[in-house]
């Protein structure tokens, strides 16, 4: 890899750590080869962007390369010894970090092992509830794709294994190299066999050396109570199948409250519900009984002289809290509607309280009114 570290990650080289890792967990996300399945590009940009990370992302292995390393070094590097002058291009250059970072730089071991020992990947998945399962709770069943250990080779990818004549079943072969510092002696995975030591006559014709395959899986979810917008719960172990490892990945479900028509409406982990009274329930206040949807029956007291627009709160009859033993509360806005119609005997009765505080009204009646009463 002869790009600048800093260039891959799309960084300037004073970049500080917590830039360097946000910056590769937006990128990894974007290249990963789950989302971009058969996509060589995509795999080799995300080869990239691990490499430049495992070493950013390590002060001593960083130190180094902001050492030894620029950008005006890519195509190669003169300089003068007590040997004279000498030359050298950036694969060699290259050659000797690998050395001093461990073997080919950290990524070559673990890319020549991804098949071979890896823990499987995790999963999210975007589940949709409705208001009544994200305040009590529930089981769903979901469908999802995930990778499990191939059948057919039992995840070993072919028949008629044998010995990697390459190297011997060493899983690494030795290369060496002419550098300034000397004779260098690196250590790199086996090309051949990818760092398993073995070889198979014949490939798998199930995974084609994935060693897994693509499987549609039910799994009941346990969704607990108080669940709300944008929260994510962790199921560990449901994710993919991992490759030469039991180690399998976690699937993260992220839920979404569906929104309804309703009265009922939920603010985080409180409850708001909108009632309409009668003018005469506002005056005179009274005690009443009212039908919640979702939540069923509740008493209220209304006071006399209630006035529209005002709030009853219902204390520890919201939502449970999804992490304590709690309950938020319940909001009761409440509304009072103007009658348009009146029968002869309300308007008689309005008519006559008008009457009493001296207020001028409007008697003006309607078609209606004038032709029955």
């Amino acid at each position: 890899m002869s790009r600048d570290l800093y260039e891959v990650l799309w960084l300037q080289k004073w970049a500080s750590s917590e830039e360097i890792k946000k910056a590769y967990r937006k990128l990894a996300m974007q290249y990963h080869p789950d989302r971009n399945p058969w996509d060589s590009e995509a795999e080799q940009k995300f080869k990239e962007v691990w490499e430049a990370y495992n070493t950013l992302s390590d002060p001593q292995k960083k130190q180094q390369y902001d050492m030894f390393w620029s950008a005006g070094w890519a195509g190669g590097f003169w300089g003068w010894s007590p040997f004279g002058w000498w030359g050298f291009q950036a694969e060699d250059l290259w050659d000797i970090f690998s050395s001093f970072f461990g073997g080919g730089f950290g990524w070559w071991a673990w890319w020549g092992r991804k098949k071979t020992e890896r823990r499987g990947e995790d999963l999210e998945y975007e589940m949709h509830i409705d208001l009544k399962t994200s305040i009590y709770g529930g089981k769903e069943t979901i469908e999802f794709q995930r990778r499990e250990t191939c059948s057919a080779c039992n995840g070993v990818w072919g028949k008629g294994k044998k010995t990697c004549s390459t190297c011997g079943g060493r899983w690494q072969v030795s290369y060496t190299s002419q550098s300034p510092f000397g004779v260098i002696q690196q250590t790199r995975t086996c090309p051949d066999c990818n760092g398993t030591g073995e070889v198979f006559e014949e490939v798998c014709s199930e995974c084609w050396w994935e060693k897994r395959v693509l499987k549609k899986e039910k799994l009941e979810i346990d969704i607990p109570a108080g669940i709300d917008e944008g929260m994510v719960i962790k199921l560990t172990g449901e994710g993919n199948a991992g490759v030469g490892t039991n180690a399998r990945g976690d699937l993260y479900i992220r839920f979404h409250v569906k929104s309804e028509k309703t009265w009922l409406t939920r603010d985080g982990g409180d409850l708001h519900f909108d009632l309409e009274i009668d003018i005469i329930e506002a005056v005179l206040g009274t005690k009443k009984e009212i039908q919640i949807p979702i939540l069923g029956k509740r008493s209220i007291q209304i006071q006399p002289g209630t006035q529209a627009e005002s709030t009853i709160k219902i204390s520890w009859d919201g939502v449970k809290d999804v992490q304590r033993d709690s309950k938020w509360d319940l909001f009761i806005h409440i509304h009072i509607p103007i009658p348009k119609r009146l029968s002869k005997e309300e308007r008689e009765h309005y008519e006559a309280i008008a009457k009493e505080k001296k207020i001028n009204v409007c008697n003006k009646k309607g078609v209606l009114e004038k032709i029955f009463w």
